[in-house]
């Protein structure tokens, strides 16, 4: 699944490639993609130009002259490409954006589990967004890139739950999945099975340090693109981050700290890389 570094890279390249831009239509091919509401309530946004693209955790938010915010969800294989007007349609794509001035912007998703809706309110602005949340969206934690220690250690206050559990609990930090929640308790030389509850003040601190550290280069290098190569970006490009992990995929590879064999584990559903000699 697409999180927050992947998902940040879309959304900069809707800002480049489409903010300003006029709707001419919208075609949806797929009813699962926008299973909340009637596909024909899309046509709202036709007419309308395109404010700015923003985004919250793993949500993108496309803002609209008209008052309207289209709300993407990518999920686990959706993709978002700018496509030269008029070309064929590739396998599993199941809406089309057509924009005065720029190319098609068509959403892809062999899975179906990605979704286009239209917010229905929104909440009351958070300390520190420019834009309010629609509502559809206000179960969501802070934004990883902007979580602060504060925040952080209310999260993690109480929660027996591993730190990796809460790390990718969206309700507790939005933006964060398995990927980038091992690399963040590798960087800041915590076990991603420890008691979240179990954090110091001074770990909390650098564990938002790590937090931010980590996210932001992984922006820098415009994601990761794993093996089955499902995310990309509008240009269909692969991301660059992957060959930057420290642990994630990587049992039995040397750590590059210490050089001992990086460990793999298991609790619950969930599957999580660390160093038991760095990490503690």
């Amino acid at each position: 699944m697409p999180e927050l570094p992947e998902v940040e890279t879309v959304r900069r390249g809707l800002q480049s490639l489409y903010a300003g831009r006029k709707l001419l239509s919208v075609e949806v091919f797929g009813k699962r993609t926008v299973r909340r509401h009637p596909p024909q309530l899309l046509d709202r946004l036709t007419g309308s130009r395109l404010e700015q693209a923003s985004r919250h955790g793993k949500y993108l938010l496309l803002y609209w002259s008209g008052g309207e915010t289209l709300v993407v969800h990518l999920r686990m294989s959706g993709q978002l490409l700018a496509t030269p007007q008029g070309s064929p349609l590739v396998a599993h794509t199941h809406a089309v954006l057509r924009f005065a001035g720029a190319r098609e912007l068509r959403f892809v998703d062999p899975r179906t589990f990605g979704e286009l809706f239209l917010a229905t309110g929104s909440e009351p602005a958070r300390r520190g967004e420019l834009r309010p949340l629609p509502v559809e969206l206000a179960h969501l934690g802070p934004d990883a890139l902007q979580v602060s220690a504060a925040q952080l250690a209310v999260a993690t206050q109480g929660r027996r739950a591993p730190l990796k559990s809460v790390l990718v609990d969206q309700r507790a930090v939005a933006g964060v999945g398995n990927i980038y929640a091992d690399e963040i308790c590798f960087s800041a030389r915590l076990r991603p099975d420890r008691p979240a509850s179990s954090l110091r003040p001074s770990e909390v601190r650098r564990l938002a340090g790590s937090l931010r550290s980590v996210l932001e280069a992984a922006v820098s290098a415009r994601g990761s693109t794993l093996r089955d190569a499902r995310y990309v970006d509008l240009e269909g490009a692969a991301g660059g981050y992957q060959s930057e992990h420290k642990v994630y995929g990587r049992a039995g590879q040397p750590c590059p700290r210490c050089r001992q064999p990086i460990s793999k584990m298991s609790f619950g559903a969930k599957r999580a890389y660390f160093c038991a000699n760095c990490q503690r």
